[in-house]
């Protein structure tokens, strides 16, 4: 795909950014120029991603030559980007803003099975080793069934600020580039007076945001919105309240734009259902239908399909399903694991209007501000530091109950280091261990117990 994109749309302008505007093959050749003196022919790279022309130059050359990225955040804790490098023995780390932008590893170097395209962090967990193996045919896919459902075409200028690593923007990169289309890319946050401007005069006609950003957006008022260019908003990387599915469907609606609600996960592609803006109005609680050339399936625990109307858990079959997880060097030369279906872990049931709606999560699993964080993986990274913890909370709330002494704001700040996970969206604090089954397990009301007693403040008052 990313050969014969740069290829089809040589002359056009594929991005902005920085005072900088790159064509579709002047940035295939600075990525070549940047990613020039590679060990081998097809080679493992790190590529540490900013929201620049220069990083997604070298990502096309990357993907467009056959190499295989894994990447990362420029802004990745330093211990944690070189931990992944040494355990996947990557090749070479690729920064474009650095002097020199490569730098070899001088690992002995690892097979690559011929499929395997791309590796991703699954989401919200860049401090995890776990990674997400991408096929090129997968990633062509998805790119196309996304402009598909989207209606995209060569004129869309959209206002990029997800990052490069976290699937969604990347998503967003790969269904314009397979379109022709010019990307725009924003340096500053939604709160920030820059943004808008920004939008505005790039003439941007799209933003692509998690919940967070549509509550940001939400409390600075419509009015920013008001862009005569701008006629699309979709929204992925968690649930958006209904209330504000339903503020941003009127305003859309009144004002002659889109507001596309979106559903996925990583390991998906990632994107698995979308909501047409035409029936949002009527059941903002939904997550809709399949994508173009994705099925759903609903099923029990063992597998079999759930009777209609009842909830089960999402199955997944696509194209664009990852050929499955590596946990290290030697699962890059694995094929295809999954065959194109995935369980998802999220529980869904099938209304009488043909609507999916999501009623609970089989796994522990939270979404944190649109970035999904596994519980045991939580526990099990502070139980390696030395901080027995218990896990838990809801959608924008991880709770951590360190069971014994710590320090919950020194814990605090490690998870936020290790997980890249938003300060606002966690909550630590101490106690005495919690009492278990004899099974081993943790009793809900005991540990919601365990928590309230906690509470620095409820302590406050007993000793008043």
């Amino acid at each position: 795909m990313f050969a014969e994109t740069a290829s089809s749309f040589a002359h056009r302008t594929l991005v902005v950014g920085d005072g900088v505007a790159l064509g579709y093959a002047e940035a295939l050749a600075l990525g070549r120029s940047l990613a020039s003196g590679l060990p081998r022919a097809r080679a493992l790279v790190m590529l540490k991603c900013r929201l620049t022309p220069a990083t997604l130059a070298a990502y096309l050359a990357l993907m467009a030559d056959g190499h295989v990225p894994l990447l990362v955040e420029a802004d990745l804790a330093p211990e944690l980007a070189d931990a992944l490098a040494t355990r996947y023995r990557v090749d070479a780390v690729l920064d474009p803003e650095a002097d020199p932008p490569l730098a070899f590893t001088g690992h002995a170097p690892v097979p690559l099975a011929p499929e395997l395209a791309l590796l991703l962090t699954t989401s919200g967990s860049t401090g995890s080793p776990k990674l997400v193996r991408q096929s090129h045919a997968g990633i062509a896919a998805h790119a196309v069934a996304i402009a598909t459902y989207l209606g995209l075409d060569q004129d869309e200028r959209p206002w990029l600020h997800l990052p490069m690593s976290y699937s969604y923007g990347l998503s967003v990169i790969h269904s314009h580039l397979a379109v022709g289309a010019t990307l725009h890319l924003a340096r500053a946050t939604v709160m920030e007076p820059a943004y808008w401007e920004g939008l505005a005069a790039a003439g941007a006609t799209s933003i692509a945001g998690v919940p967070f950003h549509y509550a940001a957006i939400r409390r600075l008022g419509e009015a920013r919105l008001e862009i005569p260019t701008l006629k699309t908003l979709t929204q992925a990387g968690g649930r958006l309240p209904p209330a504000l599915v339903s503020h941003f469907s009127q305003w859309a609606a009144r004002t002659g734009r889109r507001f596309i609600v979106m559903y996925g996960q990583t390991e998906a592609g990632p994107r698995v259902a979308w909501l047409p803006p035409d029936r949002a109005l009527a059941a903002p609680d939904a997550i809709g239908i399949p994508i173009p050339g994705v099925a759903i399936d609903l099923v029990d625990p063992d597998g079999a399909p759930v009777p209609a109307g009842q909830p089960g858990e999402i199955r997944v079959r696509s194209p664009a399903v990852m050929l499955g997880y590596a946990h290290g060097p030697a699962d890059l030369a694995r094929g295809d694991d999954q065959g194109g279906t995935l369980l998802t872990g999220d529980i869904a049931r099938l209304g009488d209007d043909g609507l999916y709606r999501i009623v609970g999560r089989s796994a522990r699993l939270l979404k944190i501000f649109g970035l999904r964080v596994n519980l045991d993986e939580v526990e099990s990274r502070l139980q390696g530091l030395g901080h027995p913890a218990l896990a838990f909370g809801e959608d924008d709330r991880l709770k951590i109950l360190l069971e014994g002494e710590g320090d919950p704001a020194a814990v605090r700040q490690r998870v936020v280091e290790l997980f890249s996970l938003p300060p606002r969206g966690i909550e630590v604090r101490s106690g005495p261990p919690v009492a278990r089954a004899a099974s081993g397990k943790v009793a809900r009301d005991a540990l919601d117990a365990a928590w309230q007693a906690a509470d620095p403040a409820a302590l406050a008052r007993g000793a008043a």
